[in-house]
């Protein structure tokens, strides 16, 4: 059977998982460890979660974040690839956790949801592209930046004229997003404050003008 059109996918979805118990983590608790089996399918539906892996060097490299409403590691649950990656809280979130069998059998005659679930990992597809142009072409400051475009785009909200994202990602974040060290990000951070691109105002970054940002980053000039 499949889904009417005038239905939304996710919120079928969402309704799946309602009938599993909701679960809590607290902020930089492991959800999934890289090389482990997963223990189902997650449904995050409040807070934030990172995904990142670690270099046999110990560097640490940030991924992706995800936000509600967003299920993972899809990639294993549709075609059993072995996780290799790191979920961890971010922020407290609040999770809902299904078997994945039995996730994939409530997707498999949906075409509808299918379909929707590929356009959000095609999405996150070409971002990653995006991410990894920047980190090998790119220097510090231009990397910096593009994160910063990144979260705007992905978490941002348009408040009296400007963007901001309400969460204070730390230097620390920022250094794991561009895969530098930290005292590396700051120095980049400051350029962009000194420039009036951003602010951080509370636990919250404000944006001056988004346009601006993305005019900077292709500029010539550092």
């Amino acid at each position: 059977m499949g889904i009417p059109k005038d239905i939304n996918s996710s919120d079928i979805f969402e309704d799946f998982y309602s009938k599993f118990k909701s679960r809590h983590y607290k902020k930089g608790e492991t959800l999934i460890r890289a090389d482990d089996n997963p223990q189902g399918i997650f449904c995050l539906t409040k807070g934030y979660v990172r995904q990142y892996t670690i270099s046999k060097s110990g560097s640490v490299l940030t991924l992706n974040i995800l936000k509600p409403t967003s299920y993972f590691p899809m990639v294993w649950a549709i075609n059993g690839t072995p996780n290799i990656y790191y979920f961890e809280a971010l922020t407290p979130v609040e999770v809902g956790r299904a078997p994945r069998s039995e996730v994939v059998d409530f997707i498999k005659n949906k075409p509808e949801l299918i379909f929707s679930l590929m356009g959000e990992l095609l999405e996150e597809y070409g971002e990653t592209l995006t991410r990894i142009e920047h980190l090998v072409f790119s220097d510090a400051y231009r990397r910096v930046l593009s994160v910063y475009i990144y979260l705007a785009k992905h978490f941002g909200e348009e408040v009296k004229g400007k963007i901001v994202v309400k969460h204070r990602f730390t230097h620390q974040d920022i250094a794991t997003l561009v895969g530098v060290a930290r005292e590396t990000a700051t120095t980049e951070i400051n350029k962009l404050e000194s420039k009036e691109f951003i602010k951080y105002v509370n636990h919250s970054i404000v944006y001056s003008n988004l346009d601006v940002l993305e005019e900077e980053l292709y500029s010539f000039e550092v």
